[in-house]
């Protein structure tokens, strides 16, 4: 999964030295929040994708329309797990996070699956703060490639099992998606984000679809990543959390869009609130070059993905 997190910690640092004076110190002695941290109970929040599978493929069979068999959540899930499901795939995303008001950090992204090998590539960078990370997952083991530049060969190389960076990620690189879409994680009367409500809009090439997250549940799995990422010093509280997924007739993914708002604190007590959005374009074949080496040169981000 592509994410926001854009490493809050440098960000925050950098928005603060930037500010100085009574603006630098505000931000520096910012009212710590609640540690309140939420963990799933079982499957308490987490969504059934096999039922959802299995209502798509009775579905597939009758010819039913997919916004007349599947809810919202079963067809966010449904293409996520379809597109999870296929051997050659790759994906690219654009985006930007607004942190403490000063400092506006690019995102870029990009992951590739080659049969049984995932890759995935984070970049976070601003005049201020730069971050380049990449991840390989091949058999049992995740690798990881974190720095500050795109020497990544020089950067620490950290093995971890694919399970224990799931429990620091929240996720494995196998998986696309970080959040839990569910009927207890979305909500379905209110929008704080200010986006569409979350819903099923049928269109010309398939289906929008809108998912308002609750800002508690709907993170918990993304909140470990930001956290592990970024050494905050507690979770970080979301305001809101949008999702919005396109697919085409055959709930196949085409692109996504997630929009955020967080506060965070860093384990230096240094903390404000982010604005981010992340635009992700999905491709159900291989890439135009070969698979990702630690040092390989990839092709040059677009300015946005439309």
């Amino acid at each position: 999964m592509i994410s926001l997190q854009a490493l809050f910690y440098p960000t925050i640092v950098a928005a603060a030295l930037l500010a100085g004076g009574t603006a630098g110190f505000e931000i520096t002695q910012m009212l710590k929040p609640t540690a309140v941290e939420y963990s799933v109970s079982g499957n308490s929040y987490s969504p059934d994708i096999d039922a959802a599978m299995k209502k798509y493929e009775a579905a597939l069979a009758k010819g039913t329309p997919w916004d007349k068999a599947l809810t919202v959540d079963e067809m966010i899930n449904v293409a996520y797990r379809r597109f999870g499901e296929e051997k050659h795939t790759w994906s690219r995303g654009v985006g930007s996070s607004f942190a403490a008001g000063l400092v506006n950090q690019g995102i870029f992204s990009t992951t590739v699956r080659d049969e049984e090998r995932f890759f995935e590539e984070s970049l976070s960078y601003s005049d201020f703060v730069k971050v380049y990370d990449r991840m390989f997952q091949e058999g049992e083991t995740t690798t990881t490639y974190f720095g500050q530049d795109d020497n990544f060969p020089a950067h620490p190389k950290v093995e971890y099992t694919n399970d224990e960076y799931k429990e620091k990620m929240g996720r494995y690189v196998s998986n696309a998606l970080v959040y839990l879409v569910s009927p207890k994680t979305m909500l379905t009367d209110e929008s704080p984000s200010g986006e569409a409500k979350t819903g099923i809009y049928p269109t010309d090439e398939g289906y929008t679809l809108e998912a308002e997250l609750s800002p508690i549940y709907g993170t918990i799995n993304y909140k470990k990543q930001m956290q592990f990422i970024s050494s905050l010093k507690y979770q970080p509280t979301f305001d809101y959390c949008h999702i919005t997924v396109w697919v085409d007739k055959d709930l196949n993914l085409i692109k996504g869009c997630f929009k955020e708002k967080y506060t965070a604190v860093t384990s230096a007590g240094v903390g404000s609130a982010a604005v981010g959005s992340l635009t992700t374009a999905y491709y159900h074949e291989s890439p135009p070059f070969p698979f990702p080496e630690v040092g390989s040169q990839l092709p040059p981000y677009p300015s946005s993905i439309e």
